[in-house]
């Protein structure tokens, strides 16, 4: 079966670039890749419509819609089973998408999955096991060492996520009125509010260039989109907020949900080794 893979690109150019070269290099499933494009500024446009004219999906944007509105763009234009939505600034290993897929079917009430990943912090970050500096031969090492290996999480970052059309069907579209950030901690909320579990592929490592777009875009601009997201955030969620904190609800490994009783094993604390 096909994926859809999604990329919202904003004044990334040169990060899209190479994140584009390692998924046609290191994609091991039939797939197509569709860039929503936020109303760039910088190089990206002139590089996206040389791409599609070689064939890459790409839809203009004539606004900055906001990274939720883009990402639902893209997903309502693809033609996958699965989807992927992911940041221009991810760079991604040989076969990372088979072990995605892998854990996702092989977890039945698991409607997301997320990658381990240098740059990410939470479950997802890569800890102090030795490895390579080099992506590569880094996640070759913990593609041996926890093989077909996964743990459910409160929560996962949405640079890199895979789910298939079920989670439209069962917890619906990105929340439009995000535009920068929360979504993801949205996105998690809903989908163990409604039953179902997110899980970390322990066996896939990439790579995050945190917030390439951010240093490449208006401040003030960035600031007033992100105050709008987590100003709608904090509304929507208020109760919840207020009942169990911050903590209880993302961090720490007590149920929030009457179905997570017993679900979350501990976290290993910071100074060890994975």
């Amino acid at each position: 079966m096909k994926t859809s893979i999604i990329i919202v690109n904003y004044n990334a150019q040169p990060y899209l670039e190479r994140c584009l070269a390692q998924i046609a290099n290191n994609t091991d499933r039939p797939h197509e890749v569709i860039v929503v494009d936020n109303h760039s500024t910088d190089q990206s446009v002139p590089f996206l419509l040389k791409g599609k004219q070689q064939g890459l999906r790409v839809i203009f944007n004539p606004e900055n819609r906001g990274f939720a509105a883009a990402c639902n763009q893209g997903i309502k234009a693809a033609t996958g089973h699965f989807l992927v939505t992911m940041n221009p600034d991810v760079f991604v290993p040989p076969q990372w998408l088979s072990r995605l897929i892998w854990h996702l079917t092989a977890n039945p009430r698991c409607l997301l999955v997320g990658p381990k990943g240098r740059g990410i912090g939470g479950r997802q970050r890569a800890g102090l096991l030795n490895y390579s500096r080099k992506l590569e031969a880094a996640d070759r090492k913990f593609a041996r060492l926890y093989h077909r290996q996964s743990e459910p999480t409160k929560f996962l970052i949405g640079c890199l996520v895979l789910f298939n059309r079920r989670l439209i069907e069962k917890i619906g579209y990105f929340d439009e009125n995000l535009p920068l950030g929360a979504d993801d901690f949205d996105l998690s909320l809903r989908i163990r509010q409604h039953g179902y579990e997110l899980r970390v592929a322990k066996d896939l490592l990439i790579d995050h260039t945190v917030h390439a777009s951010f240093h490449r875009s208006d401040p003030a601009e960035n600031e007033r989109l992100a105050d709008a997201s987590w100003a709608h955030f904090h509304r929507k969620w208020q109760q919840e907020l207020q009942k169990y904190g911050w903590e209880r609800l993302f961090e720490d490994d007590l149920p929030v949900f009457p179905h997570e009783t017993a679900l979350f094993t501990p976290l290993r604390p910071a100074n060890t080794v994975q």
